[in-house]
């Protein structure tokens, strides 16, 4: 009867580890729709959406999404993909100031409305720098994940901000291999 009960609760610790094991290690699962947009105008935000489309994740992309142009509140999940670029914020014609306080507008008012919020350098050590990391700075208090390519964290910068708030960041080499990221944490 004692090995029957021991079977017993092992075989339950097993199936809850197993349940608990679906998603990512941290438990962090990521929920669709998702709002996109970029986060300093770079191109990383559009090349986002190409591996989105790979796996197939309702997303809504707009370079400038703003609370004003959208009702946050019909996402789960919004991604800032950050990145500043002094050509693309001409394009757009914003300065730093006025992109910093959009992007953390729209996380505030993703974290009143309850989505998850995922800061992502897709562009890697290309898209590090002052203006960069202080749009990343400036959104950390907001993340609920971190999305980032290898070699923009060489210097421990986003590991940094991901333990000192306790939320997962994933690493990948190449832009591609933000697929594998994605259809871990989206359950794809």
């Amino acid at each position: 009867m004692k090995r029957f009960l021991v079977s017993l609760l092992l075989i339950a610790c097993v199936a809850f580890v197993g349940f608990a094991a679906d998603g990512t290690e941290e438990g962090l699962i990521l929920g669709e729709p998702v709002a996109v947009t970029s986060a300093g105008q770079s191109p990383g935000a559009l090349q986002f959406t190409v591996v989105a489309k790979m796996i197939k994740l309702e997303y809504t992309f707009e370079k400038l999404l703003s609370v004003d142009s959208i009702d946050i509140s019909q996402f789960k999940t919004l991604v800032l993909v950050v990145g500043a670029s002094g050509k693309g914020l001409g394009a757009a014609n914003i300065d730093i100031e006025a992109e910093i306080l959009r992007v953390k507008s729209l996380a505030e008012a993703a974290k009143e409305n309850g989505l998850k919020v995922v800061v992502c350098n897709l562009e890697g050590e290309s898209r590090r720098g002052p203006s960069s990391d202080r749009i990343v700075t400036e959104l950390a208090p907001f993340a609920d994940a971190y999305f980032v390519k290898s070699d923009a964290d060489q210097d421990g910068f986003f590991t940094a901000l991901s333990e000192e708030a306790g939320v997962p960041m994933a690493t990948f080499e190449k832009t591609v291999d933000l697929r594998d990221v994605l259809t871990k944490y989206f359950g794809k």
